[in-house]
């Protein structure tokens, strides 16, 4: 089952979550071999993110739905390192998706990017040579399992 979690409350001074209470996090450091390819997904509107994790999940994924890149960073600097990292490219206050995408590769450089957005990207943004893919909000669910398979496949070795 996909599940929404937060870092531990002592890891890191963070925003409070959705339910006021972490959830456990195990440290994983990669796809077990044959096992489920690994989504951490960042959305901040939780309706949105819990829709995409379940459906994601019944698609053979495994899903941790995170509603911040705060809370994301926290994540990945304790080992948790997904196949895949999906991530809103406009979070609310704070780090930005393509904020975390650029932390995110720093600490883990094969780790695949999908940004997602309802309003399309700034030119700028996109320039240098970024690796992100991206998909347009509305999107349908088995769009985005589509795109999560293509980019896992890149970086399967």
């Amino acid at each position: 089952m996909a599940r929404a979690i937060q870092p531990p409350p002592d890891a890191l001074p963070r925003r409070q979550g959705l339910t006021g209470r972490p959830a456990r996090c195990r440290a994983r450091p990669g796809r077990r071999e044959g096992g489920p390819m690994r989504v951490l997904l960042i959305e901040d509107d939780a309706l949105v993110r819990n829709m995409l994790s379940e459906t994601l999940d019944g698609d053979g994924f495994e899903v941790d739905g995170l509603a911040n890149a705060e809370d994301a960073l926290i994540l990945l600097g304790a080992g948790q390192v997904p196949d895949v990292l999906v991530a809103d490219v406009n979070l609310g206050a704070g780090l930005n998706g393509f904020d975390l995408a650029e932390m995110a590769r720093a600490r883990h450089p094969d780790v695949e990017v999908i940004l997602i957005s309802g309003s399309a990207p700034e030119p700028a943004r996109w320039a240098g040579g970024r690796r992100e893919h991206f998909l347009q909000k509305p999107f349908a669910p088995d769009r985005l399992a589509s795109m999560i398979r293509e980019a896992g496949a890149a970086r399967a070795p």
